[in-house]
């Protein structure tokens, strides 16, 4: 017999990470449960520390860290009573369907499809190639699940078929990003971990093919030997880096580090990802005051307007990320000029925004 839901709104994660992604995830919920709603988390205890701040009536339920299967079964054995679900990856769909009808059968699903899943995770994903047919067929049933689908670019409705999206709702920056745009100051870089003489080139360290470390790496060798560049990259446990190349590290407490240090000590950004459902370190990097390099990986198209307000390549193509560095490198002016047309653009796509749009969808389902 299902129970009468004490929760509005349920979300289960198979954990908490640092990434864009949760950091949205968690911004709608700070809204709905703004606007006096129940909100709660479920997530395994050895993952159950969020990245940024919840709103102080959000609850976290943790379940065992069991890994695998068992933790698929607790995921579904566990979760509360609630009168709508937000999914929020490619597993997550089926396994709320199905612990629904233990949980409370009336309730709604709501999924936010941030990515092309089935390409990014699972595709060029790093599990053994005799999984992914099987994390593949849960993929497409998931999205067979009754469902009302958010999508957050174009791409992404695109990927997963337009028929099945409700509405396309583009992610944004965290407020601190949009107050640093404005500042628009030319004092903006970080002394500390700078050298005025030298240009910096930042990029993401990151695992898995598909955010393409090693492309940027490639690609940024042939610079290696000037006198007049730094090189850095943002720690995100990705592959081993070249001497050329610093790890950039700030602790942020027990929590993740924080990137706009990071962004604030380059010149220029280049994200060299293969395939992105939107891609937020770009338009991070453009309120930051930085001129971007960023590879036409589908959901950046959103905001990333070439020759307009930053410098893009193929994905992969480490010729054309090369030529794309070279001219940022040369031409101080146009770099200049690159920067201020992204702080213009980065303004527009505030994380607040996309947490009250989302919301209204949330509290549409509650009915």
């Amino acid at each position: 017999m299902n129970r009468k839901p004490a929760i509005d709104l349920a979300i289960p994660l198979i954990g908490f990470n640092p990434s864009g992604g949760i950091r949205m995830v968690i911004h709608v919920a700070n809204e709905v449960a703004a606007r006096g709603h129940n909100v709660a988390f479920t997530a395994p205890a050895h993952s159950a520390t969020p990245p940024i701040d919840l709103h102080p009536k959000i609850q976290i339920f943790t379940r065992g860290n069991a890994r695998g299967l068992r933790d698929r079964i607790a995921f579904e054995r566990e979760m509360p009573p609630a009168r709508v679900y937000l999914a929020t990856g490619y597993q997550t769909p089926l396994l709320i369907e199905r612990a629904r009808r233990r949980a409370n059968a009336k309730a709604r699903i709501v999924h936010l499809v941030q990515a092309d899943e089935i390409t990014t995770h699972i595709r060029l994903g790093s599990q053994r190639s005799w999984l992914k047919p099987m994390l593949h067929t849960v993929a497409r049933r998931g999205l067979e699940v009754p469902a009302i689908r958010i999508a957050v670019s174009r791409a992404v409705a695109d990927a997963v078929g337009r028929d099945r999206i409700q509405r396309i709702i583009n992610p944004g920056i965290e407020e601190r990003y949009i107050e640093r745009a404005h500042e628009a100051t030319r004092g903006r870089r970080e002394r500390r971990h700078d050298d005025p003489e030298r240009l910096t080139i930042g990029f993401f360290s990151q695992s898995g093919r598909v955010k393409g470390a090693a492309i940027a790496i490639e690609a940024l060798q042939r610079f290696a030997d000037s006198d007049t560049l730094r090189f850095i990259a943002f720690d995100r446990g990705g592959p081993e880096l070249p001497e050329f190349v610093e790890r950039f590290s700030v602790l942020q407490g027990d929590r993740a580090m924080d990137p706009m240090a990071f962004y604030t000590t380059c010149d220029i950004f280049v994200f060299p990802s293969l395939l992105e459902g939107f891609g937020l370190p770009p338009l991070e990097a453009m309120a930051c005051g930085v001129a971007t390099a960023i590879s036409d990986c589908g959901g950046v198209r959103e905001y990333a307007h070439p020759e307009q307000n930053c410098l893009m390549f193929a994905p992969g193509d480490q010729d054309a990320l090369a030529h794309a560095v070279q001219r940022l490198i040369d031409d101080g002016a146009f770099r200049s000029w690159l920067a201020a047309a992204g702080r213009d653009t980065a303004v527009r796509f505030p994380a607040s925004a996309f947490a009250s749009a989302c919301a209204d969808e949330i509290e549409k389902a509650m009915v």
